[in-house]
């Protein structure tokens, strides 16, 4: 394979993805949760999951923590994250997991990994023309662009059960976090 292009992050190639020649549309985000502890190499330790041999066939673009973020798909290619949103959606993992509360998200490591998330997610948004909007199930299924979550992608088109990144995830504050960047 070809060395990646240079980024502005480290990168850590992810075993599992799909290489895509040509232009390819992208008009989501769609945030999920590590299901990982929340600790400072968190975004580190995913991304060489992500990469290793004992990989499922799941990966993500970014990996986020509280102090770092690991690409590792680029955003070029198809990262096996949440179907049905895969093809048209950059996808970024936050450390955390869905069963936290809004108390749980409101703590300083996650805090400070949502705003590093929000810095980012605001650079995809920037560079793929997509506004900083939450899209639901029903604009999901409408095809509209913005701001999205694996569980609403589960939801929309039923081939994932995964709920992530959980119904105490601050989506509302997050996407006016990304708005104001």
């Amino acid at each position: 394979d070809a060395e990646p292009v240079p980024q502005p992050f480290p990168f850590v190639q992810a075993r599992n993805y799909k290489r895509i020649v040509g232009p390819r549309q992208v008009g989501l985000v769609v945030l999920h949760s590590m299901e990982s502890a929340e600790k400072p190499d968190t975004a580190e330790a995913v991304a060489a999951w992500f990469a290793s041999a004992a990989a499922p066939m799941a990966s993500a673009h970014y990996c986020v923590d509280a102090d770092s973020v690991v690409q590792c798909v680029r955003e070029e290619d198809v990262a096996y994250a949440a179907p049905g949103a895969n093809h048209n959606g950059v996808h970024v993992e936050i450390a955390g997991r869905a069963s936290q509360s809004s108390a749980d998200w409101s703590d300083v490591y996650s805090q400070a990994a949502l705003a590093r998330a929000a810095k980012l997610v605001a650079d995809i948004c920037g560079r793929h023309a997509i506004m900083p909007v939450a899209v639901d199930v029903a604009g999901l299924l409408r095809g509209d662009r913005g701001i999205t979550t694996h569980a609403a992608v589960s939801k929309a088109f039923k081939q994932s059960t995964h709920w992530d990144p959980g119904p105490g995830f601050p989506l509302a504050d997050f996407v006016n976090a990304v708005r104001v960047l």
